[in-house]
């Protein structure tokens, strides 16, 4: 079990969209109003250290997306999209996970992009990220400090978004996140997050 200090420097960038339900960090672009059209995204050598982070964000229901938006359904009928950041260096699979969870608790943008998709973990503004092990097929995830729920709607967002960006970037459905030593789900009073949604959407 490794433990890693914040990586403050990821949640810096606004995140755009790019169409289709993929969100892509366009920092240091002239293009800041979210309006970009969809753009090739770049070949990704899997030797390379430095990697994009696929972070999940939350299109609400009842939001229009022009070109549409991809993604797992869930609670109140909201869609786990993915977003992609610029790339970061990370030589492990812990490294590369704890990235994209600290991407989420680092970032203090609620809304992202025009129609926007959303980071319910903003308000949480003392939950850090303390311990990660990736084990095989099993990734644990061990946060600090308290989760702040503004609503069953929201605490169903916050699990998604933690629970499908541990799976997503780890590469495995089993998935455990505590807070304070306690299961995350219990925390906020939900049944757990089915994370095989994450992957039987990518596989369509």
């Amino acid at each position: 079990m490794r433990t890693f200090p914040a990586l403050a420097a990821c949640a810096a960038s606004a995140l755009l969209l790019a169409g289709c339900g993929t969100f892509q960090d366009n920092t240091g672009t002239d293009n800041t109003d979210g309006s970009s059209g969809q753009q090739a995204q770049p070949t990704v050598d899997p030797d390379d250290d430095f990697q994009p982070l696929a972070v999940n964000m939350v299109a609400h229901s009842g939001t229009h997306f022009p070109n549409g938006v991809d993604g797992a359904t869930f609670g109140c009928s909201d869609t786990l999209v993915s977003v992609s950041t610029v790339p970061i260096e990370a030589e492990t699979p812990e490294e590369h996970t704890a990235a994209a969870i600290e991407f989420l608790l680092d970032d203090s943008q609620y809304y992202h992009g025009d129609p926007a998709v959303t980071n319910s973990l903003t308000l949480s503004e003392t939950l850090e990220l303390s311990n990660i092990e990736v084990d095989g097929d099993e990734v644990n995830v061990g946060l600090t400090g308290d989760v702040v729920i503004r609503g069953e709607c929201e605490a169903y967002r916050i699990q998604a978004q933690l629970y499908g960006t541990a799976a997503s970037t780890a590469g495995t459905e089993n998935v455990n996140i505590t807070v304070n030593g306690t299961e995350l789900d219990d925390v906020l009073g939900v049944d757990p997050f089915d994370t095989s949604q994450v992957f039987a959407r990518d596989a369509e």
